[in-house]
C-alpha cells in the first residue's frame, strides 16, 4: 500500500510543477492551460457541389472593437475573410502602379499594360491568363475573339458584360507572340491580381484557364481534373475552374464536350449566386462560338 506520505510527495511535486508551468506562461504573456492541439485548416479545400463557405469574401462584416485589460479600447487590424489585410490603397492607385511596373521584363514588349474591365462591384469576377495583341492594343482584357465569346457566355447566364461582371487576368502585360506566360512572370505579376481581388472581393471568381487555376489555386492539377468543381481561392473565395474560351473556339473533336461542360460550370455558378433563368431558355444549352 502506498503511505500517506508518499501520496503528500507525489501531490507536493505535481502542485511545483504546476506552478513552474504557471510561472512560464506569466512570463511568456500567455494565459490559460493547453486544450489539445490544434490542426490548421487547409487554404484550398474541395468543395463538394453546392456547398457553401460560410463567410465568403464578399459578405462585408465589421469586426468588434477589443478592449484592453484596463477597459481602453484598442481596434483591432481589420482584415478580411481570409485573415489578410485590407490593402492600402484604391483600385485607381493600383492600376497607375501596374501602369508603370517595371518588374519583368515585360515591360519592354509591351504597348500598355492590361488592367481590368467591368464593373468592380459585381459579385462575379473572371480571371483569365494574359493579355493578347488586342488586348496589348485596346488596354482591356478579353476584347479579341475570345473575349467576344466570354461576352456571349455571360449573355447566356443573363448577365451584361459591362454591368454585372468583372473580368481581369494573371498578368498585365502581354508576353510576346502570345506564348504562356513563363513561372518567373506569373510570380512577379500576381502580387498585383491579390491585391487586385481584395479589393474587389467578389463572391465567386471563374477561373477560364490552366494558368488562372494554377496561380489562383496554387495546383498543378489540370484544368479537365478541375473543372465544375467547387475550390476557394485563399481559404474564403468560391471558384469555379473552367475553360478559358480560346480553348473553346480551337477546333477539335472534343470542342462540343468543352463547350457543353463549360456552360454546366457556368450553370453552377448562376445557382450559387441564384441568378434568375435567363429568357428564352438558355439555361439548357451552352452558347453558341466560332470553330
Amino acid at each position: 500500500m502506498t503511505s500517506n506520505d508518499d501520496i503528500r510527495a507525489e501531490l507536493a511535486g505535481v502542485v511545483a510543477s504546476l506552478r513552474v508551468y504557471l510561472e512560464q506562461q506569466a512570463d511568456s504573456g500567455a494565459t490559460g492551460i493547453p486544450r489539445g492541439r490544434r490542426v490548421a485548416r487547409p487554404l484550398t479545400p474541395t468543395l463538394s457541389q453546392g456547398e457553401r463557405v460560410a463567410s465568403p469574401a464578399g459578405d462585408h462584416h465589421p469586426s468588434p472593437s477589443g478592449r484592453g485589460a484596463g477597459g481602453e479600447g484598442i481596434a483591432p487590424t481589420p482584415t478580411s475573410a481570409a485573415g489578410i489585410p485590407p490593402p492600402t490603397r484604391s483600385l485607381a492607385q493600383l492600376a497607375e502602379a501596374v501602369a508603370g511596373c517595371t518588374r519583368c521584363a515585360l515591360h519592354s514588349t509591351r504597348t500598355q499594360t492590361v488592367f481590368a474591365r467591368g464593373n468592380p462591384a459585381a459579385a462575379l469576377c473572371f480571371v483569365g491568363e494574359a493579355p493578347g495583341a488586342e488586348e496589348d492594343e485596346q488596354g482591356l482584357p478579353f476584347v479579341g475573339r475570345a473575349g467576344q465569346l466570354l461576352d456571349r457566355m455571360i449573355a447566356a447566364m443573363g448577365l451584361s458584360p459591362a454591368r454585372d461582371v468583372y473580368v481581369c487576368n494573371i498578368l498585365k502585360c502581354r508576353p510576346p507572340g502570345n506564348r504562356r506566360p513563363e513561372p518567373a512572370e506569373t510570380l512577379t505579376c500576381i502580387p498585383y491580381l491579390h491585391e487586385q481581388l481584395e479589393l474587389v472581393r467578389p463572391k465567386v471568381i471563374v477561373a477560364l484557364g490552366n494558368t488562372a487555376v494554377a496561380a489562383l489555386l496554387d495546383t498543378k492539377l489540370g484544368i479537365t481534373r478541375l473543372r465544375g468543381q467547387w475550390k476557394l481561392y485563399r481559404g474564403a473565395t468560391l471558384v469555379m475552374p473552367t475553360y478559358h474560351p480560346s480553348y473553346l473556339l480551337r477546333p477539335s473533336p472534343q470542342q462540343n464536350d468543352a463547350k457543353r461542360e463549360a456552360w454546366e460550370d457556368l450553370q453552377a455558378v448562376m445557382r450559387e449566386l441564384k441568378l434568375p433563368a435567363p429568357p428564352g431558355g438558355a439555361r439548357s444549352a451552352p452558347p453558341r462560338g466560332e470553330g
